[in-house]
This record gives C-alpha cells, structure tokens and sequence, in this order.
C-alpha cells in the first residue's frame, strides 16, 4: 500500500510538471516578444529530498487575486507515527506578490494516522510487553493546519520557485482513540518546483 502511494505521487508529479513544462515553454515565447517578465500565476512543487528515505510531500498552488492564493497539497511522511494527509489551502501574501516572499495560509483537510503502538492494550491490567499488546492502528480524520513560509521565484524567468517554511497541523480524532498517538504535529516544508 505505501509503495503504491509512492509511486501514484510520484506518477502524479512527474505529469503534473511535464504537463507545466509544455504551457511553460509557449508561455516563455510570448513573455520574450513582450519584452517584460513574466508573473507565474501557478507553481507545482515537491520536497526533493523526502522520496529519498520513501516519504513524499508536494503542493499545486494558483493565483486567484494580487495578494491570495489556493493550493492543493499532500503528504506522506513519519514523525513518531505514519502520516499521511491532503489538504486545501488559501495562502494570503501580505507584501501582494503571489506566489513570492511571505505567505500564510490556513488549510483543511484529511489525514490517516498509522502506528505501531507496543504499549496499547485493551486491558489496561495486563502487562505492556506481551505480544497481545503489540497493535498496529490506522486512524483516519479531518485536519485543520496553519502554516508560514517564504518563497522565492528565482531564474531570468522567475520559473524555479523554492519555498521554506513550517508551521502546525490538527488532526480531529477522538480522544477515546489516540492513546499514544500525537493529534497535533509539527509541519516543515522544503520545496522546489516550477513557477508558470
């Protein structure tokens, strides 16, 4: 299943960008007999680094006025547990330059939380090491995150966007349910992609 969801993200990205390469490449021909830069309106982006160790992060971003954007995002990664999530996102630029500089953004959505717990018992008399205890859960809610990052358009035609940034993801589930597993987790980003 997770190698089916790494390879479904990595298919999905790779026509994503070759897709944006092709609008790009006509979009680059008109900007030059303009004879002005150009402003992206889009930007797909993916952590390289992740795929690395089998985990994924990435985000499609659009332009819907000078200072907001609204994105689409996914995840794949492992903190003390397996998360995975996809978000909506509107980012709003407060210096009015999308796509560019500082940008906050709040997103909904839903995510799987998958663990490995040895101290999860349904007795919770009996001993924590024995193998009964040993259980593997998936646990599946709706998601709450804010974020702030900072991205730059790099390049004579401002076609490589790089974004740092971090913020905190909620996920909703029920207390009753999360015995070891943690329903508030830290998000980082470190993305690369192509503006267009």
């Amino acid at each position: 299943m997770r190698h089916s969801l790494l390879r479904s993200a990595a298919l999905i990205s790779a026509l994503a960008l070759s897709t944006s390469a092709l609008r790009a490449q006509s979009s680059r021909v008109s900007s030059r007999n303009e004879g002005s830069p150009r402003t992206p309106t889009q930007a797909i982006s993916v952590n390289p680094f992740l795929p690395l160790f089998g985990f994924f992060q990435g985000e499609y971003e659009h332009r819907v006025a000078d200072n907001a954007s609204i994105g689409v995002s996914g995840a794949h990664m492992k903190l003390d547990d397996l998360y995975t999530s996809l978000d909506v996102k509107l980012r709003l630029y407060p210096q009015e330059r999308v796509l560019e500089k500082l940008g906050l953004s709040a997103g909904l959505g839903y995510g799987r939380v998958r663990t490995e717990n040895p101290g999860y018992c349904d007795d919770p008399l009996g001993p924590p090491d024995t193998p009964s205890c040993d259980q593997k859960r998936s646990l599946s809610a709706p998601t709450f995150s804010v974020e702030a990052q900072y991205q730059w358009l790099l390049g004579t035609n401002r076609a490589t966007a790089v974004a740092i940034g971090g913020g905190v993801k909620r996920f909703f589930l029920e207390e009753r349910e999360t015995s070891g597993v943690n329903r508030v987790v830290p998000t980082l980003r470190l993305t690369i992609g192509y503006a267009f």
